[in-house]
């Protein structure tokens, strides 16, 4: 063969045969929304942000569960609701202010430096899941938390 064919060839192979699809498409669920609000309250100097993520299953008899969010790089404790064919993931990440802990200390006590207990990154966001109770995991990329105004009670009073 010569190499004028060879190469017609490749090229026909090429466009005949469909590309890899990216990884974002071969996600069995599609990220509807990811909201963040951010909250502040309860006690002068304890601020927080909830995050919230809607998903949808591609095929609807899967069973999904959440094992693990990670929203701006950290790692959130989360609650996930299954509605209908939704899933809602709410976690919530409280701080401090380093400067009321330290007009707060005891007298007497010893000053540390403070450490950073929050990081911020913005291009950190995952949710990790499983299908049917399987123990194959699977991880979607979240491209970026939307905030929006709070609406009602956003931290649960304790009773």
């Amino acid at each position: 063969m010569n190499n004028q064919l060879f190469i017609i060839i490749f090229w026909i192979l090429a466009f005949s045969c469909k590309a890899p699809v990216s990884s974002l498409y071969q996600d069995r669920v599609i990220v509807v929304s990811a909201q963040k609000t951010d909250w502040f309250g309860g006690r002068p100097g304890v601020r927080g942000t909830v995050y919230t993520v809607t998903l949808k299953p591609k095929n609807s008899r899967d069973n999904i569960s959440v094992t693990s969010l990670k929203a701006e790089g950290n790692t959130i404790s989360f609650t996930q609701t299954n509605s209908g064919n939704m899933i809602t993931i709410k976690g919530n990440l409280q701080s401090t202010d380093q400067a009321d802990n330290f007009e707060n200390a005891p007298s007497g006590s010893t000053v540390e430096n403070p450490k950073q207990s929050l990081i911020l990154d913005p291009k950190d966001n995952w949710i990790v899941y499983t299908i049917n109770n399987s123990k194959k995991t699977y991880k979607i990329n979240i491209p970026k938390f939307v905030s929006v105004e709070p609406e009602g009670e956003l931290i649960p009073r304790r009773q």
